[in-house]
């Protein structure tokens, strides 16, 4: 059945009755609306195929598919690690309602001019689609252990205390925080009145009606930390889960989410085994595909630092699976070897295999720079960019690498990218850093003018390395040098400046 005729049966049913009602007899109308095509059954998580699932890498690409299909009133469940539902200014919903009322769905997707580059994005892409009223409900399956004590003991409702931490890392506000209070095993809440539940793979809620099931690959990694099993075991432990609940499934959506450095590269191919599993329900009961197996041991042997383990995979099964994924493992076995021109040319050869892979080379370039070892990380970042001039990922850590190596223009056009590309915070703050180093004064106040407002707009900015605490701190010196009080008063009242003393205090 072609793609849209699947979503838009009510429409054409209407359209039919219309038709028959208008045109004919009040008999002769009652024959045609009995002809008219019923609406296909929605398929049946665990027993039925669902075949042709959307696979995203931006998770946000949902919601303008969701938008033109008509859907509406939607209950959600998303199973994630972040929760993806984020404040968006009013003006913005404003101009999401009327692109929405004129079926403008490239709109929709297109860069805002005004800030934050788009009109909403993988951060916010839920609050969106409930403000525009296509999602009524959200169930947010997080990955963290909270709903269970462990494997073997019975499942445990968490504490209100622990939940209520959980949402303050996720930076829900307090009034909403007190929204939530437990019922069962679920922590049932609102974000901006919208109903949000968190909830567990042990405490899955019923749903009478349709479901839309969203899964972002990023929740594996977590899981799988804090379960303490293996990705395949997350997987089969999560369907498992999803099954028991004989969900009508009207629309998934796999994301992939490597742009942005939200999942590493190498990891994509769970989310050709979720679409596997999707449309093959049965195959949860057999034994894994021999692939499938093989990425897991090969990624166990990463995982404990194996380089030896590695290669003996790739180099013995290539000829077999030929897989960009493979090559990718088979570049990291190299880099922990110290041999950065084979990891090279072997990350070069996935990314050629497929370009969705490509973002290996600078997630490479990054693990590079964490080593200290610039030189050898600034080859794989060009070599990514090179493959890909509009990659987002690990701009932030090729700027810091061409700075440290003492090449402050270019750094300065790869800082200005990151801003354009993945926001303001805390880059900006990096770029008025690197000014005032080089003795730019003017240009350097211009761009602490700038990092400030742009930190003011972000509720949800965190300082989350050393690096970026350290260009704020330079600010507020800065500031209290130059008699800036109301920029410095501004900075020392700011939450995630607060956050910052305790997280990254001064020696």
């Amino acid at each position: 059945m072609p793609e849209e005729k699947k979503y838009r049966h009510f429409i054409k049913l209407n359209k039919c009755i219309a038709g028959a009602w208008h045109a004919m007899p009040l008999l002769m109308a009652l024959v045609i609306l009995f002809s008219c095509e019923k609406p296909e059954p929605l398929p049946v998580l665990g027993q039925d195929p669902i075949t042709d699932p959307l696979i995203v890498e931006d998770h946000g690409q949902a919601l303008a598919r969701w938008a033109e299909q008509g859907i509406r009133d939607a209950v959600l469940i998303n199973i994630d690690t972040h929760d993806d539902i984020r404040w968006i200014p009013e003006a913005k919903i404003k101009s999401l309602k009327d692109m929405y009322s004129r079926r403008d769905w490239n709109g929709f997707t297109k860069e805002d001019p005004v800030a934050d580059r788009t009109m909403y994005h993988e951060g916010n892409w839920i609050y969106a689609g409930a403000r525009l009223g296509i999602i009524k409900e959200v169930y947010w399956m997080i990955p963290q252990k909270l709903f269970s004590k462990g494997r073997g003991e019975r499942p445990s409702a968490p504490t209100e205390e622990e939940l209520r931490r959980y949402l303050q890392s996720a930076m829900f506000s307090v009034q909403d925080i007190e929204t939530f209070a437990l019922e069962g095993n679920q922590f049932r809440g609102s974000f901006q009145s919208i109903p949000i539940t968190l909830c567990g793979l042990e405490s899955l809620p019923v749903v009478e009606g349709p479901v839309m099931l969203r899964i972002d690959i990023d929740f594996f990694p977590e899981h799988s930390k804090k379960y303490r099993v293996t990705y395949l075991t997350a997987l089969h432990n999560m369907f498992q889960s999803l099954y028991s609940r004989n969900y009508r499934i009207q629309d998934p959506v796999v994301s992939c989410s490597v742009n942005g450095d939200y999942l590493p590269p190498h990891l994509r191919w769970l989310g050709d085994a979720v679409a596997m599993i999707l449309e093959n329900p049965g195959s949860l009961d057999e034994p894994p595909l021999e692939l499938l197996t093989l990425l897991q041991e090969i990624d166990n042997a990463y995982r404990t630092v194996n380089s030896g383990e590695m290669l003996k995979f790739t180099e013995h099964y290539f000829s077999r699976y030929p897989e960009a994924s493979m090559m990718l493992y088979k570049a990291y076995a190299y880099m922990l070897q110290g041999d950065s021109e084979k990891a090279l040319a072997a990350a070069m050869e996935s990314c050629n295999a497929d370009k969705e892979y490509c973002p290996g080379l600078p997630y490479m370039g990054s693990l590079y720079f964490v080593k200290k070892q610039c030189e050898e990380g600034i080859k794989f970042f060009r070599a990514g960019y090179s493959a890909d001039p509009a990659m987002r990922n690990g701009l932030y850590h090729f700027a810091h690498c061409l700075r440290d190596l003492g090449n402050v223009q270019e750094a300065m056009r790869y800082y200005k990218k990151d801003v354009i590309l993945n926001g303001s915070f805390p880059t900006d703050f990096l770029i008025f850093e690197t000014l005032f180093l080089s003795g730019e004064g003017q240009e350097a106040i211009a761009a602490l003018d700038t990092a400030v407002r742009g930190l003011k707009r972000n509720p949800y900015a965190e300082v989350v390395n050393k690096r970026a605490a350290d260009a704020i701190y330079a600010a507020i010196d800065y500031g209290d040098q130059n008699g800036l009080k109301e920029m410095t008063e501004t900075l020392l009242n700011n939450r995630t400046i607060k956050q910052m003393f305790i997280d990254y205090p001064r020696l």
